[in-house]
C-alpha cells in the first residue's frame, strides 16, 4: 500500500481481511502451482496483514495499536493460516556501520513471531517502510543488506516451512527494476551465506503491483523463492477518501458500478498479469500479499469487491 497507514487495522472485519494466496487462482478457476524449478515452501493458504503495529514510527504503539498475544488465537480460530508482519527495521538500526539492529526491538519481534508459531500459523517477516531506500539507494544498500544478514542470522533456526522472509515492501521511486534486480541478487547472496533454507519472497517495482513484475529476475540457482504482488484496483475505489493520498480520490465511488462485466474483467485482466508471469517463469509461486478497500467506501461495495478479488 502507498505510504502512511494500512488499509485495514488488525481484524477490523475478518471477512474483509487481507488474503494471502500461495497459488493464485485465476478468473477461470485454474490454479498455477510451483513448477520443477522451485522448492519454495507451499502453501501459505489464507492470511492477514498485521499492519500499523511493528511498522509504526517511531515505535510500536505510536499509531494506536500494539501486538497482543491473544490476537493470534483469534486469527487461527477464524481459519487463517498465515500472518504477514510489516516491520520497520530501519527505525531500529544504527545509521552507520555495522548497522546493528536494536536488541530490545529484535527480542520484541522474536516474541511476536513466537506467539504466531505457538498457534501453528505461518509467519512472513517483512521489511516495511524503508522509505529512504526509494530515493537514495546508493546510501542505503549496504545498510539494507546488513540488516537482512542480521535478520537471517536471528531466525535461521526457525522452521523454514513456517517462517518466510519478504525482502522489501512495495519497491518504487528511484529504485528502478534494474537497480532492484541487482540489489535482490546481492541481498539473497548475503542471506544464503547464513541461511540456505528459508523461502525468500520478492516483489516487482511500481509499488509492488502486478505490472511491476515485468522484468523481475530471480537470481540464477535460487530455488527457494516466491513472488508477491499487491492489488488495489481500481485505485479510485479502493483509496477513496484516503488521507495519505494527494489528491485523494473523491468519495462515493461504488463497485461494481453500472457495468458489472467491465468491472470484473478489469480485475481479471490485472490478476492475469501475475498469472502470466508465473507461467513464463516455470510456475514460480505467486503470493497475493495485500488487497483491500479503505473504510470510507460504502460497506456493500467493499464486500462486493473483496469477494470478487478473493475468489
Amino acid at each position: 500500500m502507498r505510504p502512511a497507514r494500512r488499509i485495514f487495522l488488525f481484524l477490523l472485519l475478518p471477512p474483509l481481511a487481507l488474503v494471502l494466496a500461495a497459488g493464485l487462482v485465476g478468473g477461470g478457476g485454474e490454479r498455477f502451482d510451483s513448477g520443477p524449478e522451485t522448492e519454495a515452501a507451499m502453501p501459505l493458504g489464507r492470511g492477514i496483514n498485521m499492519g500499523n503495529m511493528l511498522e509504526a514510527f517511531p515505535d510500536e504503539g505510536a499509531w494506536g495499536e500494539r501486538v497482543e498475544k491473544g490476537y493470534f488465537a483469534l486469527i487461527a480460530g477464524r481459519g487463517f493460516h498465515t500472518v504477514r508482519i510489516p516491520i520497520r527495521w530501519s527505525a531500529h538500526a544504527m545509521a552507520s556501520a555495522p548497522y546493528t539492529i536494536d536488541e530490545r526491538f529484535f527480542r520484541r519481534v522474536e516474541e511476536v513471531v513466537g506467539w504466531a508459531l505457538e498457534q501453528k500459523l505461518n509467519v512472513i517477516i517483512n521489511m516495511h517502510h524503508y522509505d529512504e531506500i526509494f530515493s537514495e539507494l546508493d546510501k542505503h544498500k549496504e545498510r539494507f543488506i546488513a540488516m537482512w544478514k542480521q535478520i537471517a542470522g536471528r531466525f535461521k533456526n526457525l522452521d523454514p516451512q513456517k517462517v518466510f522472509f519478504e525482502l522489501l515492501n512495495e519497491p518504487h521511486g528511484r529504485l528502478t527494476m534494474d537497480k532492484w534486480n541487482g540489489m535482490i541478487k546481492e541481498t539473497i547472496a548475503a542471506i544464503r551465506e547464513i541461511d540456505k533454507d528459508h523461502t525468500i519472497i520478492l516483489s516487482g517495482t511500481n509499488w509492488g503491483g502486478a505490472s511491476g513484475l515485468k522484468g523481475l529476475k530471480i537470481p540464477k540457482g535460487e530455488t527457494k523463492a516466491m513472488v508477491t504482488f499487491h492489488f488495489y484496483s481500481p485505485f479510485n475505489f479502493t483509496h477513496q477518501g484516503a488521507e495519505w493520498v494527494n489528491p485523494s480520490p473523491p468519495l462515493g465511488t461504488k463497485w461494481p458500478g453500472v457495468n458489472l462485466e467491465a468491472a470484473c474483467k478489469a480485475i481479471r485482466d490485472e490478476l492475469d498479469i501475475a498469472k502470466a508471469w508465473s507461467e513464463l517463469h516455470g510456475g514460480i509461486p505467486i503470493l497475493l500479499g495485500e488487497f483491500g478497500a479503505y473504510s470510507k467506501a460504502d460497506m456493500q461495495s467493499r464486500v462486493n469487491w473483496t469477494a470478487y478479488v478473493r475468489k
